[in-house]
C-alpha cells in the first residue's frame, strides 16, 4: 500500500504547482497570457479533476493511512504533519474538487474574462490546493 500512500501526497500538489506554474507565465507573459483564458481555465480544471481522481482512486482501494510528513520534508522535522488518508476524507475531497470545478466551470460562463481573470484562475487553484491539505490534515473520522 506504500504506492497509493505516496501518491496521495500528490492530491493537494497537483492543483498547487499547476496555479505556481500559471503564474510564473503570467508574471513572464502578462499580455499573451491574459488573452489565453480557456486554456488557463482548462489547465486549473483537469487538475483539479486529476486530483478528484486519485481520490477516488484511493477511495476505492480502500486506502486508509496516515502519513508522516516529516520524514518527507526536511524543514518539518520539529512539527508531527500527518496526512490522515481514510474514506471520510477522500469523500470530502472529492465532493470539493467537483464543486470547485463546477464553480470553475461557472466563472468561465457567467464572468467576463477580461484582464483579472486569469488571476482569479490562479488564486482558485490554490484556494483549493491549501483547502484539500487543510482536509487531509485533520482527521475528519474521529468526528463521527
Amino acid at each position: 500500500m506504500g504506492n497509493f500512500i505516496n501518491s496521495s501526497i500528490l492530491i493537494p500538489l497537483i492543483p498547487l504547482v499547476t496555479a505556481l506554474f500559471i503564474l510564473i507565465l503570467l508574471v513572464s507573459f502578462n499580455r499573451t497570457l491574459n488573452r489565453l483564458t480557456k486554456p488557463v481555465t482548462a489547465i486549473v480544471a483537469l487538475s483539479l479533476l486529476s486530483s478528484a481522481f486519485i481520490s477516488i482512486f484511493d477511495y476505492y482501494r480502500k486506502v486508509e493511512e496516515e502519513l508522516v510528513l516529516s520524514k518527507f520534508l526536511k524543514f518539518f522535522k520539529e512539527k508531527n504533519l500527518v496526512l490522515h488518508l481514510n474514506l471520510v476524507n477522500e469523500k470530502i475531497i472529492i465532493f470539493f474538487s467537483l464543486v470547485m470545478i463546477l464553480v470553475i466551470g461557472l466563472t468561465f460562463y457567467k464572468l467576463p474574462r477580461k484582464k483579472g481573470y486569469v488571476l482569479l484562475m490562479i488564486s482558485l487553484g490554490l484556494i483549493s490546493s491549501s483547502v484539500m491539505t487543510s482536509i487531509l490534515l485533520f482527521d475528519f473520522s474521529s468526528l463521527i
